[in-house]
């Protein structure tokens, strides 16, 4: 029987030297929480012209509490937001220095643990051309808002490879019943909002190659995809057939601002983080956590399912979980 443990997935911080308050009580709540991993799907900053330094310790030293109060380091993982790159988060030239400066390559990089059974793969998706595109298709990318996202075809071949490799390894066998996450900063499906913010025009901020994106991720069996972004936290799934014409699904849980000041956005669905949490019986659930007005952050009532109890090798059939917003 495998090891219980907890990941924390927090998003859009927008750290500007302001709102030191609102992302401590945050981290407070991550260190209180104890996670095993720690996941973090973009936008550190609310532009390249912040430094992310002052809160970046701030997370190295909430990651160091977790370590002293459990005995072991969390393992942090993070990715670049539309807003770690260009200005306001879609205009200007790429400046990624501050960002690749402030986070080590392993915090990067793909990972892998035998031991709790989890595979996590992060994915820029601030790319702005597809070298591999025609004239025609980088012209038309070169005059898009950069706070669409795009995934270059290179990075899911360079991934393929890898998992290829990982299957064919000693641990193969564990790695194909691990937990297997994909870390992205742009929403993949439509949003279900239910007011009209300014610039809400799904194309404006959603992947461009979402739809070859999620297949890729379908046929190495991916289970679940962590993003953030559009500051609206939701939960849904996608279906895909597989050549062989067996239907895989995979669950999309977002995140919405873990600690921007409020804005349209925050004001409809309040600030929040996420928890998954991996059981003993190999079940794998989530809950989000939300925060309005000056109160602290409060659980959701419901919770998500996003794996059911495994009896072997195998996956048990259980009970679909949904989108769900702050009920309390």
């Amino acid at each position: 029987m495998r090891e219980e443990y907890t990941i924390f997935h927090l998003s859009d911080t927008h750290y500007n030297g302001e709102n030191l308050d609102l992302l401590a009580l945050t981290l407070e709540n991550l260190v209180e929480i104890a996670p095993r991993y720690v996941l973090f799907t973009g936008d550190v900053v609310d532009g390249p012209k912040y430094s992310p330094r002052p809160f970046v310790r701030m997370i190295r030293g909430a990651l160091a509490r977790v370590e002293k109060k459990t005995g072991r380091p969390p393992v942090f993982l993070v990715i670049p937001g539309n807003h770690d790159f260009f200005w306001k988060g879609t205009y200007g030239f790429r400046k990624d220095r501050r960002f690749y400066q402030a986070f080590r390559e392993e915090e990067r990089s793909f990972f892998f643990s035998p031991g709790d059974e989890i595979a996590v793969a992060p994915f820029d998706s601030n790319r702005v051309l597809e070298p591999r595109g025609g004239f025609r298709r980088r012209l038309l990318q070169r005059v898009r808002y950069k706070s669409h996202g795009l995934v270059i075809e290179k990075d899911l071949d360079d991934f393929s490879r890898h998992v290829h490799d990982l299957k064919k390894s000693k641990d193969g066998m564990i790695y194909r019943r691990s937990l297997k996450i994909a870390l992205i900063h742009h929403h993949l499906l439509p949003t279900s909002y239910n007011y009209l913010p300014a610039l809400a025009d799904e194309s404006y901020m959603m992947l461009e190659n979402a739809g070859v994106f999620i297949y890729r991720l379908i046929q190495d069996d991916f289970e679940l995809i962590l993003h953030g972004h559009r500051h609206y936290p939701q939960f849904c799934r996608a279906a895909y057939y597989d050549p062989t014409g067996d239907e895989k699904v995979i669950s999309v849980l977002g995140c919405g601002s873990s600690g921007k000041p409020y804005d349209q956005w925050i004001a409809g669905s309040g600030h929040n983080f996420n928890v998954i949490h991996i059981h003993r019986d190999g079940s794998v659930t989530a809950r989000q956590y939300f925060k309005f007005g000056t109160g602290g952050f409060l659980p959701a009532e419901r919770v998500i399912t996003i794996r059911g109890p495994s009896k072997g090798n195998k996956t048990l059939e259980h009970e679909p979980g949904g989108w769900f917003g702050p009920q309390f």
